[in-house]
């Protein structure tokens, strides 16, 4: 078999790239990678604020369902206001009404909180009706043989809230809440819940004077009262700084307190609004001037704007998006910019349970 013939023919020489050609292959593979670089650096920069965008979403969406089924609760159970406990009229001042609205609850120009007060539903009781209850009453009784009570009354615990209301009251309907102190289910045909006594704020003695009674039949359940409010400083009550402002929830009415939830985290605004439609409906709540930023203690909303303001976990890496804080409600945009992405959800709630007893107390 012959050998193959040489590749490479004698005095004939090979040809490479040259210095000119070398020269234009680099520069154009540098401007071909640099382009690609330059695409993924976008694409990077696009997935990092689809993932604070996608985040913020998730914020806003879970504040805003807490807080419309929390607010569409208000007044359920309630009279003109709450007197009792968290009610001391004439002493602090303070009258607890179904909403109570917090203007920038941290001073001048800045978030504000909402108070909401509010029977569970779920809990309801009336009380026996073999017993008279006095208006210093340590103990309301109930009979564990109606309904599913003897289930009910185990959802009662020591420190929380008892809120009953009275529809019997010559005045009207009046609402009472109550510290319960203990709850007592050891027989079988009756259950108590002791509470303390109440005739030590006046709000309370106006409407139940001392020695006289309460009515017979009252109806009963655990009483919310639902404060939301945000944090947003260093002082190390809660888990919420200017860097991480968190939106918290308190139980107690007594915030902020350690005790506090933090529900959602990076929300950096709540701003309320209220519409006080006359009872005549002749003032919808259309137009912005039926529109209040505060209440008057006297005053009952029957719908309330909620404004729920989130950013992003962290600014934007390259400082090339500024962005500003904008104005809602009363609370005027931020004066320094930074880079923050923001995203603003505006939601309005119908209070069908306060339309309900103003109608019934009014007519």
């Amino acid at each position: 078999m012959p050998a193959p013939a040489p590749t490479d023919k004698p005095g004939v020489l090979r040809r490479g790239f040259t210095m000119v050609e070398l020269a234009v292959a680099i520069a154009l593979a540098t401007l071909i990678v640099a382009g690609l670089y330059q695409l993924f650096i976008m694409q990077s920069r696009q997935l990092q604020f689809l993932d604070m965008q996608t985040e913020m979403n998730q914020n806003l969406r879970f504040a805003a369902d807490v807080l419309t089924r929390t607010v569409r609760q208000a007044g359920l159970g309630t009279g003109e206001h709450v007197t009792g406990v968290l009610g001391n009229e004439g002493v602090d001042s303070w009258v607890l009404n179904p909403v109570t609205a917090h203007n920038a609850h941290t001073a001048g120009n800045g978030s504000d909180a909402i108070t909401v007060v509010h029977m569970d539903p779920s809990l309801t009781m009336n009380t026996s009706t073999m017993f008279i209850y006095p208006t210093d009453t340590d103990h309301f009784t109930f009979d564990m043989s109606m309904q599913d009570y003897d289930s009910v009354i185990q959802n009662y615990a020591a420190g929380e809230f008892l809120l009953c209301y009275d529809f019997a009251n010559p005045s009207g309907m009046e609402s009472y809440l109550w510290v319960i102190s203990s709850v007592d289910t050891g027989d079988p045909s009756w259950g108590e819940i002791y509470v303390a006594d109440n005739t030590g704020f006046t709000d309370y003695t106006t409407v139940a004077p001392p020695g006289q009674n309460l009515t017979s039949v009252m109806t009963c359940s655990k009483g919310e009262v639902v404060t939301f409010y945000i944090d947003d400083n260093d002082d190390g009550m809660g888990p919420g700084s200017a860097g991480h402002p968190v939106l918290m929830m308190d139980l107690d009415h007594d915030w902020p307190e350690d005790d506090d939830v933090p529900l959602v985290d990076d929300i950096e605004d709540l701003q309320f609004a209220y519409c006080l439609e006359d009872l005549d409906g002749t003032t919808p709540c259309t137009s912005t001037t039926s529109w209040n930023d505060d209440l008057a203690t006297t005053e009952w909303p029957w719908m309330v704007r909620i404004n729920v303001l989130a950013r992003s976990r962290r600014e934007e890496a390259t400082g090339k998006f500024p962005g500003l804080r904008p104005a809602v409600e009363d609370n005027s945009a931020a004066s320094t910019a930074d880079s923050y992405y923001r995203q603003l959800l505006t939601t309005e709630v119908l209070l069908r349970n306060m339309r309900f007893y103003t109608n019934l107390t009014s007519g």
